[in-house]
C-alpha cells in the first residue's frame, strides 16, 4: 500500500534559533513520507541565512512571503502552496513547536488510518516546557454525541470541537472543500474559525498520545485585562476575530455570553488591569465594534 503523503506548514517571524530546534525535531520523526514548507513572514533577524543548512528544496522548502502577514497569512500562504502537491495530509504548526516526540507524526498518520480518513483534522496533545499542558492550546471537546463515539477512547482518540495550529493535523480532502485559513485575521482566532468550518465536514478527535513541545514564553492564556502594554494593540484582532467567528457559528447562548463577557472585560479592566487602562478600553471597544461588521472572504485556492 502506498504511503500517505504529509506536508508540513512551519511559520516563521523573527525566531530563528527556535526555528531550527523546531526544523531538527521534525527531521527526527521516525515516519519519513513528508515535505517541510517554510513559510517566513519576511523575517529581519537572518532566519534564511541561519537555516540554510537545513534547507534542501526537497525535503526542507523555503518560501518568504514578502511582508509580515500574521499567523493568519502564513497560514493561509502555506496552505495554499500545499494545494499544489499531491499531500494526503497537513501538519501546521509555529516556529516555536517542537517534536521532541520523535513518533508525533507516525503516531497521527497511524489514526488517520485507523479512523479510514474519516475526520477533518487531528490534534496532537501540546505540552508547555515543563511537561504541563500548555493552557492557549487545549483543545475544546466537542459534547455532541460524545456517547456515540466513546469506543474510540481507547484508541487515544477524543472528539473535539476545536483546537489551535500547533500540532494540527488536516485531511487535505476536507482542506480543498472548506478553502484556505483567513488571511485578514491576522493573528488570534484564525485557528478557531478554521476548526469550526472544517468540522461541518467530518469530526476533527485529539491524539492523545502524539505529543508536542510549544516553547511559548509562559504558559498564560492573557487577556487585554492582564497582557503587557506593549501588546495591548494586538488584541484589537483578538476581539474582532471573535466577533466574527461567533456570529458566524456562535449559537444564541455564545451570543449572550459575548455580551457578557464584553462587560465584564470593562470591569476587570476598570477594576485590576495593571496601567494602561484608557488604551485597554479603547482597544476593546475597537475590536468588539470592529467585528460587527468585519466579513472577510473565505478563499477555495
Amino acid at each position: 500500500m502506498k504511503q500517505k503523503k504529509v506536508g508540513i506548514i512551519v511559520v516563521t517571524f523573527n525566531r530563528k534559533k527556535l526555528l531550527k530546534e523546531c526544523l531538527q525535531s521534525l527531521l527526527k520523526q521516525t515516519y519519513k513520507n513528508f515535505e517541510i514548507l517554510l513559510i517566513d513572514n519576511a523575517s529581519t533577524d537572518g532566519t534564511h541565512e541561519y537555516v540554510e543548512e537545513l534547507i534542501d528544496g526537497k525535503v526542507v522548502q523555503y518560501f518568504n512571503t514578502g511582508a509580515n502577514l500574521g499567523g493568519a497569512g502564513g497560514f493561509n500562504y502555506g496552505v495554499r502552496e500545499a494545494m499544489k502537491h499531491d499531500y494526503d495530509y497537513v501538519w501546521l504548526m509555529d516556529d516555536d513547536s517542537i517534536a521532541d516526540d520523535p513518533k508525533a507524526l507516525e503516531i497521527l498518520v497511524d489514526r488517520a488510518a485507523y479512523l479510514k480518513d474519516d475526520f477533518s483534522f487531528l490534534a496532537g496533545v501540546v505540552k508547555w516546557t515543563d511537561g504541563n499542558l500548555c493552557v492557549m492550546n487545549i483543545p475544546k471537546l466537542d459534547e455532541r454525541g460524545w456517547h456515540d463515539k466513546i469506543s474510540l477512547y481507547k484508541e487515544g482518540l477524543v472528539p473535539i470541537e476545536s483546537s489551535t495550529f500547533v500540532s494540527f493535523f488536516a485531511n487535505m480532502k476536507i482542506v480543498k472543500k472548506a478553502g484556505l485559513p483567513i488571511k485578514e485575521f491576522f493573528i488570534y482566532g484564525d485557528d478557531w474559525e478554521y476548526s469550526l468550518r472544517l468540522r461541518k465536514y467530518a469530526q476533527p478527535y485529539m491524539v492523545t498520545d502524539s505529543v508536542m513541545t510549544h516553547k511559548m514564553g509562559v504558559n498564560v492564556n492573557a487577556s487585554i485585562v492582564d497582557c503587557p502594554p506593549e501588546r495591548i494593540g494586538r488584541c484589537y484582532y483578538d476581539y474582532r476575530n471573535q466577533a466574527y467567528v461567533i456570529r458566524k457559528y456562535g449559537e444564541k447562548k455564545d451570543k449572550v455570553k459575548r455580551k457578557y463577557l464584553y462587560f465584564a472585560f470593562v470591569w476587570n479592566i476598570l477594576r485590576r488591569a495593571n496601567g494602561k487602562r484608557l488604551k485597554r478600553l479603547y482597544t476593546l471597544n475597537k475590536g468588539y465594534f470592529a467585528g460587527m461588521f468585519f466579513r472577510p472572504k473565505i478563499e477555495k485556492k
